[in-house]
Protein backbone atom coordinates (compact mmCIF):
# COMPACT_ATOMS: atom_id res chain seq x y z
CA UNK A 1 0.00 0.00 0.00
CA UNK A 2 1.25 3.68 -0.88
CA UNK A 3 2.45 5.13 2.01
CA UNK A 4 0.66 9.22 2.39
CA UNK A 5 2.61 11.95 3.01
CA UNK A 6 2.36 14.03 5.90
CA UNK A 7 1.36 17.45 5.84
CA UNK A 8 1.83 20.70 7.97
CA UNK A 9 -0.93 22.65 9.23
CA UNK A 10 -1.45 25.74 7.74
CA UNK A 11 -0.46 27.87 11.09
CA UNK A 12 2.75 25.57 11.07
CA UNK A 13 3.49 25.71 7.35
CA UNK A 14 3.37 29.32 7.81
CA UNK A 15 5.61 29.44 10.67
CA UNK A 16 8.62 26.85 8.15
CA UNK A 17 7.63 29.94 5.44
CA UNK A 18 8.32 32.37 7.91
CA UNK A 19 11.26 30.64 9.40
CA UNK A 20 12.86 30.50 6.21
CA UNK A 21 12.70 33.92 5.25
CA UNK A 22 13.91 35.25 8.67
CA UNK A 23 16.73 32.67 8.14
CA UNK A 24 17.95 34.31 4.74
CA UNK A 25 17.59 37.81 6.05
CA UNK A 26 19.75 37.63 8.85
CA UNK A 27 22.49 35.63 7.26
CA UNK A 28 22.21 38.19 4.37
CA UNK A 29 22.34 40.98 6.95
CA UNK A 30 25.11 39.36 8.81
CA UNK A 31 27.01 38.71 5.78
CA UNK A 32 26.74 42.54 4.88
CA UNK A 33 28.01 43.01 8.66
CA UNK A 34 30.87 41.34 8.31
CA UNK A 35 31.96 42.63 5.08
CA UNK A 36 32.17 46.10 5.90
CA UNK A 37 34.99 45.03 8.69
CA UNK A 38 36.72 41.91 7.18
CA UNK A 39 37.88 42.02 3.36
CA UNK A 40 37.91 38.43 2.30
CA UNK A 41 34.63 38.93 -0.04
CA UNK A 42 34.87 35.54 -1.67
CA UNK A 43 35.10 33.23 2.16
CA UNK A 44 31.82 35.24 3.76
CA UNK A 45 30.28 33.89 0.46
CA UNK A 46 30.81 30.98 1.38
CA UNK A 47 30.39 30.86 4.96
CA UNK A 48 26.68 32.16 4.48
CA UNK A 49 26.31 29.66 2.01
CA UNK A 50 27.42 26.87 4.11
CA UNK A 51 25.96 28.84 7.26
CA UNK A 52 22.33 28.96 5.31
CA UNK A 53 21.80 24.66 4.13
CA UNK A 54 23.49 24.63 8.10
CA UNK A 55 20.25 26.57 9.12
CA UNK A 56 17.95 24.36 6.23
CA UNK A 57 19.07 21.33 8.80
CA UNK A 58 18.19 23.13 11.70
CA UNK A 59 14.66 23.93 10.52
CA UNK A 60 14.58 20.00 8.72
CA UNK A 61 15.32 19.17 12.49
CA UNK A 62 13.29 21.34 14.39
CA UNK A 63 10.29 20.21 12.36
CA UNK A 64 11.18 16.79 12.96
CA UNK A 65 11.27 16.68 16.67
CA UNK A 66 8.35 19.10 16.78
CA UNK A 67 6.16 17.04 14.74
CA UNK A 68 7.43 13.59 15.39
CA UNK A 69 8.23 13.17 11.30
CA UNK A 70 10.10 10.18 10.42
CA UNK A 71 12.48 10.71 7.30
CA UNK A 72 9.93 9.14 5.06
CA UNK A 73 7.42 11.70 5.98
CA UNK A 74 9.44 13.61 4.59
CA UNK A 75 9.72 11.92 1.19
CA UNK A 76 12.76 10.29 1.99
CA UNK A 77 11.55 6.88 0.25
CA UNK A 78 13.11 4.33 -1.72
CA UNK A 79 12.93 4.08 -5.16
CA UNK A 80 14.17 2.01 -7.96
CA UNK A 81 16.47 4.46 -9.85
CA UNK A 82 16.72 1.95 -12.86
CA UNK A 83 13.49 2.76 -13.77
CA UNK A 84 13.88 6.89 -13.63
CA UNK A 85 17.15 7.83 -14.67
CA UNK A 86 15.96 7.94 -18.43
CA UNK A 87 13.16 10.51 -16.82
CA UNK A 88 15.77 12.07 -14.88
CA UNK A 89 18.04 12.67 -17.93
CA UNK A 90 15.13 13.84 -19.93
CA UNK A 91 13.83 16.54 -17.67
CA UNK A 92 17.44 17.75 -17.24
CA UNK A 93 17.27 18.12 -20.80
CA UNK A 94 14.20 19.90 -21.09
CA UNK A 95 14.93 22.26 -17.98
CA UNK A 96 18.42 23.27 -19.56
CA UNK A 97 16.87 23.78 -23.22
CA UNK A 98 14.57 25.89 -21.70
CA UNK A 99 17.28 27.85 -19.55
CA UNK A 100 19.58 27.84 -22.54
CA UNK A 101 16.76 29.50 -24.39
CA UNK A 102 16.09 31.87 -22.17
CA UNK A 103 19.56 32.73 -21.96
CA UNK A 104 19.82 33.52 -25.84
CA UNK A 105 16.73 35.76 -25.39
CA UNK A 106 18.93 37.60 -22.22
CA UNK A 107 21.72 37.68 -24.63
CA UNK A 108 18.94 39.40 -27.65
CA UNK A 109 18.06 41.95 -25.41
CA UNK A 110 21.42 43.32 -24.49
CA UNK A 111 21.82 41.80 -20.77
CA UNK A 112 24.41 40.15 -19.42
CA UNK A 113 25.01 39.14 -15.83
CA UNK A 114 26.26 41.47 -13.25
CA UNK A 115 30.09 41.36 -12.24
CA UNK A 116 28.56 41.61 -8.75
CA UNK A 117 26.40 38.65 -9.20
CA UNK A 118 27.12 36.20 -6.48
CA UNK A 119 26.71 32.89 -8.20
CA UNK A 120 29.42 34.18 -10.64
CA UNK A 121 31.44 34.64 -8.21
CA UNK A 122 31.26 32.05 -6.16
CA UNK A 123 30.88 29.19 -9.08
CA UNK A 124 33.18 30.97 -11.14
CA UNK A 125 36.22 30.01 -9.52
CA UNK A 126 38.83 27.29 -10.97
CA UNK A 127 40.99 26.29 -8.47
CA UNK A 128 41.10 22.52 -7.43
CA UNK A 129 39.83 23.90 -3.79
CA UNK A 130 37.19 26.20 -4.62
CA UNK A 131 35.76 23.07 -7.11
CA UNK A 132 35.62 20.96 -4.24
CA UNK A 133 33.60 23.46 -1.88
CA UNK A 134 31.22 24.54 -4.59
CA UNK A 135 30.23 20.87 -5.30
CA UNK A 136 29.87 20.10 -1.48
CA UNK A 137 27.54 22.95 -1.28
CA UNK A 138 25.47 22.89 -4.79
CA UNK A 139 26.05 19.41 -5.43
CA UNK A 140 25.79 17.47 -2.47
CA UNK A 141 23.84 19.98 0.74
CA UNK A 142 21.27 22.60 -1.30
CA UNK A 143 19.62 19.41 -3.28
CA UNK A 144 19.52 17.60 0.16
CA UNK A 145 18.34 20.62 2.40
CA UNK A 146 16.23 22.27 -0.46
CA UNK A 147 14.72 19.28 -1.58
CA UNK A 148 13.23 18.49 1.62
CA UNK A 149 11.80 21.78 2.45
CA UNK A 150 10.76 22.89 -0.50
CA UNK A 151 9.23 19.46 -2.25
CA UNK A 152 9.09 17.60 1.02
CA UNK A 153 7.82 20.03 3.44
CA UNK A 154 6.22 23.01 1.53
CA UNK A 155 5.07 21.37 -1.17
CA UNK A 156 4.05 18.52 -0.06
CA UNK A 157 2.00 20.50 2.70
CA UNK A 158 0.22 22.74 0.09
CA UNK A 159 -0.47 19.55 -1.84
CA UNK A 160 -3.09 18.76 0.62
CA UNK A 161 -4.92 22.15 0.24
CA UNK A 162 -4.34 22.67 -3.54
CA UNK A 163 -3.90 20.70 -6.16
CA UNK A 164 -0.51 20.07 -7.07
CA UNK A 165 0.29 22.30 -9.93
CA UNK A 166 -0.94 25.41 -8.04
CA UNK A 167 0.82 23.97 -4.99
CA UNK A 168 3.83 23.57 -7.57
CA UNK A 169 3.41 26.83 -8.87
CA UNK A 170 3.61 28.72 -4.72
CA UNK A 171 6.25 26.36 -3.42
CA UNK A 172 8.81 27.13 -7.02
CA UNK A 173 8.08 30.92 -6.27
CA UNK A 174 9.33 30.75 -2.69
CA UNK A 175 12.33 28.61 -3.90
CA UNK A 176 13.37 31.08 -6.72
CA UNK A 177 12.49 34.11 -4.93
CA UNK A 178 14.99 33.14 -1.60
CA UNK A 179 18.12 32.67 -4.30
CA UNK A 180 17.95 36.34 -4.49
CA UNK A 181 18.34 36.89 -8.01
CA UNK A 182 16.39 38.58 -10.56
CA UNK A 183 16.95 37.58 -13.77
CA UNK A 184 17.49 34.08 -12.46
CA UNK A 185 13.99 33.77 -10.78
CA UNK A 186 12.15 32.27 -14.19
CA UNK A 187 14.76 29.33 -14.77
CA UNK A 188 14.97 28.33 -11.02
CA UNK A 189 10.99 28.82 -10.91
CA UNK A 190 10.48 26.86 -13.96
CA UNK A 191 12.92 23.91 -12.39
CA UNK A 192 10.94 23.88 -9.43
CA UNK A 193 8.28 22.88 -11.18
CA UNK A 194 10.22 20.17 -12.69
CA UNK A 195 11.23 19.17 -9.09
CA UNK A 196 8.21 19.07 -7.76
CA UNK A 197 6.49 16.90 -10.62
CA UNK A 198 9.61 14.06 -10.12
CA UNK A 199 8.70 13.77 -6.66
CA UNK A 200 4.86 13.98 -7.02
CA UNK A 201 5.42 10.84 -9.64
CA UNK A 202 7.52 9.10 -7.94
CA UNK A 203 6.35 9.62 -4.38
CA UNK A 204 10.17 10.08 -3.62
CA UNK A 205 12.13 13.01 -3.14
CA UNK A 206 15.23 10.98 -4.33
CA UNK A 207 14.61 11.44 -8.40
CA UNK A 208 14.27 15.55 -7.29
CA UNK A 209 17.12 15.47 -5.34
CA UNK A 210 19.29 13.84 -8.25
CA UNK A 211 17.81 16.14 -11.01
CA UNK A 212 18.62 18.75 -8.27
CA UNK A 213 22.14 17.54 -8.10
CA UNK A 214 22.89 16.80 -11.54
CA UNK A 215 21.58 20.79 -12.35
CA UNK A 216 23.97 22.52 -9.84
CA UNK A 217 26.85 20.22 -11.01
CA UNK A 218 26.89 20.67 -14.86
CA UNK A 219 26.42 24.27 -13.90
CA UNK A 220 29.34 24.73 -11.49
CA UNK A 221 31.40 22.61 -13.65
CA UNK A 222 30.51 25.05 -16.69
CA UNK A 223 31.09 28.26 -15.15
CA UNK A 224 34.44 27.24 -13.69
CA UNK A 225 35.36 25.93 -17.00
CA UNK A 226 34.34 29.77 -18.43
CA UNK A 227 36.67 30.99 -16.04
CA UNK A 228 39.73 29.06 -16.78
Amino acid sequence: MEEKNKALGWIDLAAAVLGIGVLFVLLVLGTKWAASRWAHEEMLLYLNGFLTQLSFLLLIWVIKTLRKWNWADFGWRPVRFRQVWPSIIGLYILAWSLNFMYGLFLLSRGFTPPETDVYSKLFGQATIITFLLNFLLASILAPLTEETLFRGVIFGSLHKYFGKWTAAAISSALFSLLHFQAYGFLPRFVLGLILAHMYEKNRSLYPSMALHALNNFVATALLAGLSM
